[in-house]
């Protein structure tokens, strides 16, 4: 009996020693998985909310940038100023859009827009073309035109032209 006894008392440390060493380990082990999970989802991320949105909504809202050449460089084109004595030479006009559908817009209705253009010219003078303001203003009253053209206001107008690239090769008086 005593025997059997001692052979029950090994057995049982031994299945006691491997349940304490597996107690040793998973217990704390889960209880640090939980501990981590709850200290994660209660800081959350290190972002505030509204910027998050923000990020979202302005890769969102970023359109496409793609060129839309109107007059090519190296092809002359000119336009009659106010008066009917000068005459302006642009070298070049490209437009940046927001959209596929502008750009096509664009290349379909380029009779549109030239004439559009050759009203724009026919209402400036030669200073209104040599001074910073007045290209300024002139890029702009393009824009709006190309837009008007194209159906691209409101709401749609950051799929519309976006900028305006002109270079203005010479301005000549014609006798």
């Amino acid at each position: 009996m005593p025997e059997e006894v001692e052979q029950q008392q090994e057995q049982a440390k031994k299945k006691g020693g491997l349940m304490d060493l597996v107690k040793m380990i998973v217990i704390p082990l889960v209880i640090s998985l939980v501990v981590s999970l709850v200290v994660f989802f209660m800081l959350g991320s290190n972002k505030q909310p509204s910027q998050t949105q923000q990020e979202q909504s302005a890769a969102a809202a970023a359109p496409v940038q793609i060129k839309a050449v109107v007059i090519a460089q190296g092809k002359y084109q000119t336009f009659m100023l106010k008066g009917g004595r000068d005459v302006a030479v642009v070298d070049s006009l490209t437009l940046l859009v927001g959209s596929e559908p502008c750009r096509a817009a664009v290349a379909e209705k380029n009779d549109e827009i030239m004439d559009a253009l050759a009203t724009i010219f026919l209402s400036k003078e030669r200073f209104d073309l040599v001074t910073p303001a007045g290209l300024d203003l002139l890029k702009k009253q393009i824009r709006e035109a190309v837009n008007q053209i194209t159906g691209f206001t409101g709401e749609k107008e950051k799929l519309g032209v976006l900028n305006v690239y002109i270079y203005i090769k010479a301005i000549s008086t014609v006798q």
